[in-house]
């Protein structure tokens, strides 16, 4: 197992229960991942003031609920502390290499792979390998930071600070500054307006028009219609009747000096911020177009507008990154994942990635069921597809996604919760028929390999 963040902890907890033998490696000293502000394993970007913008009953595992005193919202040190009460209470830390990291994960031609590993800080020289018949990467998605590439034209002249949104804590530094916020995601928004409270002018670009969400909507928290009637209506009824009510519950755009954006509401993962309406409404936050050039003091825009900037925040995204493997083996182009069912590489036996499957609210609870059932995998209750029917099924639902998303590189890996669900069970059910050898083989069978669904 590598790493021992959110989904590292959801695998660990089952693997666990169903005694199978495995180890953790943790880069950091303490379990968390991105939830641990201050992370010693340089892997997270949680600033001081960040709230979770799901709600505490949408980010509950199934087996262990968030303390019903918790806030809807709860604070970045509350998930932590969550986190730590669910590895304590399934006697998970016994099972974690604390400080150690995964230098090398490289399969092997009689089967199996070697892994290797060293202490942080400890030189090459340092690194001990060590073979497993199975790994299961859970490294996160949310610690390589990506800049626009290529770079804005003029970055290199610009003389004021510059940042990733990664390395952003709090918004002291930005006292009496002109700040440029460039992005439109949820770190782009809560940062932007933050900043907004002490800085001297706050811009937002955006290369694209948004929608952004507020964090409640009918007195209840946004993230609560995922499993709402209206989730339940086809998509060509679900993304105009989420039109309608955000029209109803927050007005138009317009209202906040935002563009209408050109997509439905569910083409894109959504921006939630109910301070972002505010500031944008009491004119602290100027929303403005993309970036077309720098320069030494200033930012140009796409529509000819100019504005004198002292700092420039980039919330502009993270790579989907592996440093432990040849990219020769598994790598995620343009944000993209050859996995079926976003767990596992059709011809890479033995290996599985955890926690690459990014719904509209909370992954946390999907956690729990795709590790069951790698576990089932693990320990042969289940059995696969054939490679070429692994591969034809990712096919379709490429085919599918592209259809439903923006082809962008932050919706490489967004998924339908429900449909994805679905999916999981429909596979649970072929694989155990084909543990027990009572269908034909895989490959011998039409569309025997479930996509998810788009919907």
């Amino acid at each position: 197992m590598i790493g021992a963040g959110p989904s590292g902890l959801a695998a660990s907890k089952v693997l666990a229960a169903r005694d199978v033998p495995f180890d953790c490696f943790e880069a950091g000293s303490g379990i968390g991942g991105l939830w641990r502000y201050g992370n010693d394993n340089g892997m997270s970007g949680v600033y001081a003031s960040l709230h979770a913008n799901i709600s505490k009953e949408s980010m509950s595992f199934s087996s262990l609920a968030m303390p019903e005193t918790y806030p809807v919202f709860p604070h970045h040190s509350k998930v932590l502390a969550y986190l730590e009460d669910y590895a304590a209470s399934f006697g998970l830390h016994r099972h974690i290499a604390f400080g150690t990291e995964v230098t090398s994960v490289r399969p092997l031609d009689d089967g199996g792979w070697e892994v290797g590993r060293r202490r942080r800080g400890d030189t090459a020289a340092a690194v001990k390998t060590q073979r497993y018949t199975e790994v299961v990467v859970a490294n996160g998605h949310h610690w390589n930071p990506r800049l626009p590439d290529p770079a804005v034209p003029g970055a290199e002249d610009f003389e004021g600070s510059v940042l990733h949104s990664h390395d952003y804590r709090s918004p002291e530094s930005y006292t009496g500054r002109r700040v440029l916020v460039i992005g439109m995601g949820n770190s782009a928004c809560e940062i932007a307006a933050e900043i907004s409270r002490t800085a001297a002018r706050t811009f937002l670009s955006a290369r694209d028009a948004a929608h952004v969400f507020p964090k409640m909507l009918l007195g209840r928290p946004a993230d609560h219609l995922v499993w709402s009637p209206l989730s339940r209506l086809p998509r060509f009824l679900k993304g105009p009747a989420m039109a309608l009510l955000l029209r109803l519950t927050r007005g138009a755009p317009a209202h906040y000096g935002l563009p209408e954006p050109v997509r439905g509401p569910l083409a894109a993962h959504p921006s939630t911020s109910d301070e972002l309406l505010v500031q944008l409404a009491r004119g602290a936050v100027t929303p403005k177009p993309g970036v077309s050039s720098f320069g030494r003091d200033t930012a140009v825009f796409t529509d000819g507008s100019r504005e004198p900037v002292d700092a420039v925040v980039y919330a502009t995204g993270y790579s989907l990154s592996f440093p432990f493997l040849d990219p020769s083996v598994f790598a995620a182009r343009d944000g993209r994942t050859e996995l079926y069912l976003r767990t596992v590489p059709p011809r890479l036996p033995g290996l599985y990635f955890m926690g690459l499957a990014q719904p509209a609210g909370a992954a946390f609870p999907l956690l729990e069921p795709q590790a069951e059932w790698v576990a089932d995998l693990i320990t042969g209750t289940v059995a696969l597809p054939s490679p070429q029917d692994m591969t034809r099924a990712i096919s379709r639902e490429w085919r599918r996604h592209e259809r439903t998303y923006v082809s962008t590189y932050r919706h490489g890996i967004e998924i339908d919760v429900r449909s994805y669900q679905r999916a999981l069970r429909r596979e649970l059910r072929a694989g155990r028929r084909r543990a027990r050898g009572a269908v034909p083989p895989p490959s011998a069978v039409a569309g025997s390999a479930p996509a998810i669904e788009a919907l």
